[in-house]
């Protein structure tokens, strides 16, 4: 599996740490439905054609950057103690489904 950065994002008021395409598709599972457009139904299907070998959890994870940045919740790594003022955490918690 290629190795990648965890992607920061500011959502609801608090920045989470989306670690791989599983977290991605959760993220996008919570989106707000008035908000899915054509990106988001790209980001969507890239992250979804991983299970299928159709795309690379790399490039599904650039695509979800992508998606970050066009829909202003993207932080740069570097920003998220200036973001928060704290420590980051992770939208979601392991354990659990």
């Amino acid at each position: 599996m290629p190795q990648h950065r965890p992607v920061h994002v500011l959502f609801e008021g608090r920045v989470g740490e989306i670690a791989d395409v599983e977290h991605a598709l959760k993220f996008l599972r919570n989106w707000p439905e008035d908000r899915r457009g054509h990106v988001y139904l790209s980001t969507w299907n890239a992250c979804n054609a991983v299970s299928i070998g159709r795309v690379s959890e790399l490039d599904a994870m650039r695509t979800f950057i992508g998606f970050a940045e066009v829909t202003g919740i993207y932080v740069r790594a570097e920003d998220v103690p200036f973001v928060t003022g704290k420590l980051r955490e992770p939208l979601f918690r392991r354990g659990r489904r």
